[in-house]
């Protein structure tokens, strides 16, 4: 039993459990190529909830997809065949990665057997997705002229339906003028927090030997082997986009923003203002198949 305690208590001191507070820099309104998405704080006893809007139609109606059932009171529905009834019911739970400001974990529960979970990064007001973070656990002699970041499990952003869980995720070796993208597979391995060496040509450092992401473990070697399997050739960094924050804590690797803030828009109000305005707009009236002649009188 005191055994059993012990192993609870480990994993829940290297993997935190998720937080109901918002922070203050993802609080309010987000825009995206195809929706907006809304973060405030939920009450005491409640877990926060989606609030998604998709851009139906071509960006010609706002849909309010996703929201507390409470909102109808505030601001009432309008049924058609492109807004339901009743929205869906999407709660979520939240936690901060290892200390860093601007790296969060997501985690949505669609029903009792599905629940994702999203990595994402906050660098000036925008919202990135497949992240990486620094990893600073090995100081080694061999690893002095190298920097490396960690990633996580892949998603496509903050959708109504569960996503699939990705079977593989990659370790950066950053140098100077290039870097290597080492990828961990899913095993069934045990975890293990010791290293192993990953070697191509003249190259020689040390990696983790599992990475453990979204309660799943990931390897980079079979077995007991030492060495990091399959080891590919470099990328040069001047052929990348690479965005940082502002301790280099976080890495974008060639991703565009996902969301971008709303720094003049907030609040509940101001998003049901939003999908107003939208929605009284007049799509114009399309082109006629056929030219329009006008009748000809004599002068």
């Amino acid at each position: 039993m005191k055994k059993g305690f012990l192993v609870v208590l480990l994993f829940a001191l290297i993997f935190p459990v998720f937080s109901l507070d918002i922070p203050e820099n993802l609080k309010g309104i987000w825009e995206g190529k195809d929706r907006f998405v809304f973060f405030e704080n939920a009450a005491d006893d409640e877990n926060p909830q989606f609030v998604i809007v998709l851009k139906e139609y071509y960006d010609w109606y706002y849909d309010r997809a996703a929201e507390p059932a409470s909102y109808s009171q505030k601001e009432a529905r309008t049924l058609n065949s492109a807004t339901h009834k009743n929205p869906e019911i999407i709660p979520f739970e939240l936690k901060q990665i290892d200390d860093i400001t601007d790296a969060y974990q997501l985690k949505v529960t669609y029903s009792k057997h599905y629940s994702n979970t999203t990595s994402f990064a906050i660098i000036d007001d925008k919202i990135y997705l497949n992240m990486y973070t620094k990893y600073d656990q090995i100081d080694d002699e061999l690893n002095k002229d190298i920097t490396l970041y960690r990633g996580y499990q892949h998603s496509d952003g903050f959708i109504l339906n569960s996503q699939p869980m990705d079977e593989n995720i990659g370790l950066l070796i950053l140098l100077k003028d290039k870097f290597y993208d080492v990828r961990y597979w899913q095993t069934d391995m045990d975890y293990e927090s010791s290293l192993v060496t990953f070697k191509y040509q003249d190259d020689n450092f040390l990696v983790p030997k599992h990475l453990f992401a979204e309660g799943k473990n990931y390897s980079s070697v079979n077995g007991r082997s030492k060495k990091v399997r399959n080891t590919q050739p470099a990328f040069q960094i001047q052929n990348q986009k690479l965005l940082y924050n502002q301790d280099k804590s976080v890495l974008i690797l060639n991703e565009e923003a996902y969301l971008t803030k709303l720094t003049d828009k907030e609040t509940l109000d101001d998003i049901f203002q939003i999908i107003k305005e939208a929605n009284s707009r007049r799509k114009p009236d399309p082109q006629p198949l056929f030219p329009v002649k006008l009748p000809k009188f004599p002068d």
